[in-house]
């Protein structure tokens, strides 16, 4: 090998070590300024803060200082924004999230306004709940209504005849005296001389030559205030109050002339059926449930008077008009029978209006 040849590879290769060591010192340096860099920011990171979270900070990059350039606040901003802690506040973290030109906004608007928007957006449901709630306390109470108010305290019978001491009434009344039609209502009393409507009215007929004077000679209804103390029918004992006897083929309503007119009698072979008394038994279905009207009986205040009519009832309907009595549908009759008590001194007013 030649000393030039050995000379020239000497020179080469300390070439080559010098770029290394060059390369080497340039790495290191690169290292610890990274390392610098990371020391300052995690000091930047740790400095405390005494400053209330919702005011801008005096010192924040954003608002550029004299002699610095708009890119250099631009970065500046960047890197604040990305270092702020972002559990500090909410308004932080709007920052934190949002770009520069964000940033720059939020921080700049005043904390006022923020806290205002946010007041008057949470309590409007509240608000409208008072106002509501304010409206009902000040509207009118409720007060039933002049018809509902009358109905509760009573009012008149329709027809202006005594009652005595009747509870509950039975009001039969007709559009003229020559009527064979009739409305039929039951009664409670109230108080004084005020009733209340017991059920609804029903549609009656009565007898075929109206309502007026009865007697014997005629087929009208009579007229007045009377009482009802004696039920019967051939069917069994509905469930009233009443005196009650189920009818047999021996029982007769005696319509002759005598001592027992106008009465109930029961009796097989005593004479009775000669065409004018009325077989209680046979007259069906009129008589499957019927109460008595104390027209000119032993009841009446002036008892029995002869030829003045007799027979008169609160009976089952037939769809006809009838010599005298009052007829109703048989479930309605039922029903009253079962409110009619003695105890009530129940009454029945048959006339006009």
């Amino acid at each position: 090998m030649s000393v030039g040849r050995v000379v020239s590879s000497l020179v080469s290769c300390a070439a080559v070590a010098g770029c290394a060591v060059v390369v080497i010192g340039m790495n290191r340096a690169a290292d610890d300024s990274s390392r610098d860099e990371r020391a300052a920011a995690a000091t930047h990171r740790a400095e405390p803060s005494d400053r209330p979270a919702f005011l801008p900070r005096t010192d924040d990059p954003t608002t550029p200082a004299s002699g610095t350039t708009s890119g250099t606040t631009s970065a500046a901003a960047s890197h604040t924004g990305v270092a702020r802690p972002v559990a500090r506040s909410s308004a932080r973290a709007v920052s934190v999230a949002a770009p520069a030109a964000t940033t720059r906004t939020a921080t700049s608007a005043p904390p006022a306004r923020v806290t205002s928007s946010t007041t008057t957006a949470r309590p409007a449901p509240r608000t409208a709940t008072r106002r509501a709630t304010a409206a009902r306390t000040s509207s009118p109470a409720r007060t039933s209504s002049p018809a509902r108010a009358t109905a509760a305290a009573g009012r008149s019978l329709p027809l202006r005849y005594s009652t005595g001491k009747a509870t509950r009434v039975i009001t039969v009344t007709a559009g003229s005296s020559r009527s064979t039609r009739a409305t039929v209502q039951a009664w409670t009393k109230v108080s004084g001389h005020k009733w209340r409507k017991t059920g609804k009215a029903v549609r009656a007929y009565v007898g075929a030559d109206g309502i007026g004077s009865a007697s014997e000679s005629s087929s009208k209804t009579p007229k007045g205030s009377f009482t009802l103390t004696q039920a019967f029918g051939r069917n069994s004992d509905p469930g009233t109050s009443l005196p009650y006897f189920k009818t047999k083929p021996s029982d007769y309503w005696i319509s002759s002339a005598g001592s027992k007119y106008n009465t109930h009698q029961r009796c097989g072979s005593c004479g009775y059926d000669n065409g004018v008394n009325e077989r209680l038994y046979y007259t069906t279905p009129y008589y499957n449930y019927a109460a008595v009207i104390d027209y000119n009986t032993r009841n009446a205040p002036g008892g029995v008077k002869q030829g003045k009519g007799s027979a008169f009832f609160l009976h089952v309907s037939v769809g006809e008009p009838t010599a005298g009595c009052v007829a109703i549908p048989q479930s309605r009759l039922v029903s009253y029978l079962r409110w009619l008590k003695p105890a009530a001194h129940p009454r029945i007013l048959v006339g006009v209006t």
